[in-house]
């Protein structure tokens, strides 16, 4: 077992660029991934990525695949399908979400779309991964139906254009889940109105769950080893994980 001077928790982008960073700076470090793939959320960009500076790509898994060469150029470590702990996506919380979840409930469009060819699905979220998936759902499903709260969406304007300009997809604004429900898979979906309250039911036969990135896990939030780590993944903070008491080669560093 080699030793290291850092270990770096996820393989996306941050995780990847980390690496770099530790290798440019003389640091011996690894980074842990549990998921089979390095790319983390890239893989889950389905068009085409046009905003990173120096590089356009078709989508999330070829910008990943550039990454992955430069990793590869200068010799660096990493291990997939070990990590316990890192970031997630978030959870809604609701009955029925847990019992549906290989029935009826997804977190991935990208993934999944295939399986609900021919059915009308609903998508929960306002960011551009919700956004997203609805597009990516719309090519398969006759009718999709894109849920959020206060209608405020966060997507990227030319997506949301996209979407409401799309015969398949449907605007539900000002709505909230309460349930997913159903016997041996999902068959409806109950949600609240914000405005008056009332409460109704839409017949649905996927709930694709996209409303942002889960906290690590609590576990994490203290590492004997050293002063604190940063365990929120809300924007305004330092990176999750980073630590404020930094080994000695990197104490001239101040923490990002």
């Amino acid at each position: 077992m080699k030793d290291y001077d850092v270990i770096i928790i996820g393989g996306g982008p941050a995780g990847m660029s980390a690496l770099i960073w530790c290798h440019s700076t003389g640091l011996r470090g690894i980074m842990l991934e549990k998921s089979p793939e390095l790319g983390g959320q890239m893989l889950q960009m389905y068009h085409r990525i046009l905003d990173y500076p120096g590089l356009m790509t078709e989508n999330g898994r070829e910008m990943r695949d550039h990454f992955l060469a430069h990793l590869n150029e200068l010799q660096l470590s990493w291990k997939t399908g070990c990590v316990i702990n890192q970031l997630d996506l978030s959870e809604l919380g609701i009955p029925g979400e847990s019992k549906f979840k290989t029935s009826g409930v997804s977190f991935s469009a990208t993934r999944d779309h295939s399986h609900y060819a021919g059915r009308n699905v609903v998508v929960i979220g306002g960011g551009d991964s919700a956004v997203e998936n609805a597009l990516i759902l719309a090519r398969v499903c006759p009718r999709v139906t894109l849920i959020h709260r206060s209608g405020n969406f966060r997507a990227r304007d030319e997506w949301i254009k996209e979407a409401r300009e799309n015969p398949r997809i449907e605007f539900l604004e000002g709505y909230i889940p309460m349930a997913i429900e159903g016997t041996d898979r999902v068959e409806r979906i109950l949600l609240k109105s914000m405005r008056t309250g009332a409460e109704t039911h839409l017949e649905t036969s996927g709930v694709f769950i996209k409303i942002g990135i889960a906290h690590i896990p609590k576990s994490l939030e203290t590492w004997s080893k050293w002063t604190q780590t940063v365990t929120s993944s809300q924007t305004g903070v330092r990176e999750p994980l980073s630590i404020w008491s930094m080994p000695p080669a990197m104490s001239a560093h101040p923490p990002v």
